[in-house]
């Protein structure tokens, strides 16, 4: 196989990033890892020298490069299949619902951004906290379906898409099932995503408007 390169943001804020790192070390395969400093002089420049996009996460393969968590994701799991559900129906559901996660709870992403370090108990707007109610409730109903401490069972990429929205339950205490809470205590001790908490937690570099407690948006 090709060397394998994944260029990254800042670990304690990009949650794009931290998915398919996630689902890059319960693959197994060997990987090196480019951290991209964000919001710094230059940064755009050196995201559009990997993509049209601009954006992180990216998978260089040898000479190729292949943006966007979910298609890394899904590239990894024709390489090492046990990264979804062996189940065809569950298969199917845990890429549905990374989409979902990828594409849906735009106010709790927005007010509740990625923020390793953060613990506070700031009152979110309802917006957020009924965008978080409603993970809440899709991630139980997944959980009472299936034996197993994760969604689908045994670990899949649908908990590597889940990780960073445990991070955002815990970082902003915010209101979660007994069912979600179990699972996010799950995946916040799991031995990979403690690695990257490690790393996230020494970096040096801030983003201000993300470490304000609440950025003031409506």
């Amino acid at each position: 196989m090709n060397k394998l390169t994944l260029h990254i943001g800042n670990k304690n804020y990009s949650s794009w990033s931290m998915r398919p790192w996630l689902a890059l070390r319960k693959s197994e395969l060997p990987f090196a890892e480019n951290l991209i400093q964000l919001d710094v002089p230059g940064f755009k420049d050196r995201l559009l020298a990997l993509t049209d996009a601009g954006t992180v996460p990216v998978l260089q393969i040898g000479d190729d490069f292949l943006p966007d968590s979910l298609a890394i994701s899904d590239w990894l799991s024709q390489a090492v299949p046990n990264l979804w559900p062996k189940d065809k129906k569950d298969h199917a559901s845990a890429k549905a619902l990374c989409k979902q996660m990828q594409d849906d709870f735009a106010e709790f992403r927005n007010h509740a951004p990625m923020n390793l370090r953060r613990r506070t108990r700031t009152k979110m707007p309802k917006s957020c906290t009924k965008a978080a109610t409603k993970l809440d409730d899709i991630l139980a109903d997944h959980l009472s379906q299936h034996d197993g401490p994760f969604l689908f069972g045994d670990w899949s990429i649908a908990d590597a898409f889940a990780t960073p929205y445990a991070t955002r339950f815990v970082s902003y205490d915010i209101p979660r099932s007994t069912k979600t809470d179990t699972y996010i205590s799950e995946l916040m001790s799991d031995e990979d995503y403690l690695d990257w908490e490690a790393d996230a937690l020494i970096e040096v570099w801030k983003l201000p408007d993300t470490d304000m407690v609440y950025g003031g948006r409506g």
